[in-house]
């Protein structure tokens, strides 16, 4: 190997290790975020959905389905899909089986490819929370993940959150 091929390789690595630093730290601030919420306010909103929207949106914060757009259109459509559909089945398998395959037709008539929010719909199809979960969790959350990201674009080297794409 060359001096230069390895000098290149060299730059490759701390790129890489910057870029997954980078993403570390802006899933860290989101996820904490929700912990804060969830602790101090009292919210319910630390949940796996949207720890896994805090993961999505850190590792590929420009991507289609990490986009704020995506996140705004996907969790409504989630709980407007599973909480009827859980109202007439009763909460289980099943209710979770059409909650997701319901948001997950939902969520392509609207563009939206945000895969978290599937969770979240099967989430409601196993628990049923009913409509307190829409001002309870669901909106707060999805505020403070799209806000933490937003804040960790400013803080965090290297980690861009575009708020104003679709």
């Amino acid at each position: 190997m060359s001096v230069l091929t390895s000098a290149s390789a060299v730059v490759a690595r701390r790129g890489t290790a910057a870029s997954a630093l980078s993403a570390a730290a802006a899933a860290l601030i989101i996820i904490a975020s929700l912990v804060a919420a969830e602790h101090l306010l009292g919210l319910a909103v630390f949940a796996l959905p949207f720890v896994a929207s805090a993961a999505l949106i850190a590792l590929a914060p420009s991507g289609p389905p990490a986009r704020p757009g995506a996140v705004l259109r996907a969790y409504p459509a989630a709980a407007a899909t599973a909480l009827p559909v859980t109202a007439v089945l009763g909460p289980g398998e099943v209710a979770v089986a059409a909650s997701v395959v319901a948001t997950v037709a939902m969520m392509a008539v609207l563009r939206a490819p945000h895969v978290p929010a599937a969770l979240c719909a099967g989430g409601i199809g196993l628990t049923d929370p009913g409509l307190g979960y829409l001002p309870h969790t669901l909106i707060p959350a999805v505020v403070i993940v799209l806000v933490a990201a937003a804040a960790a674009g400013r803080v965090v080297p290297g980690f861009e959150y575009p708020l104003r794409s679709s």
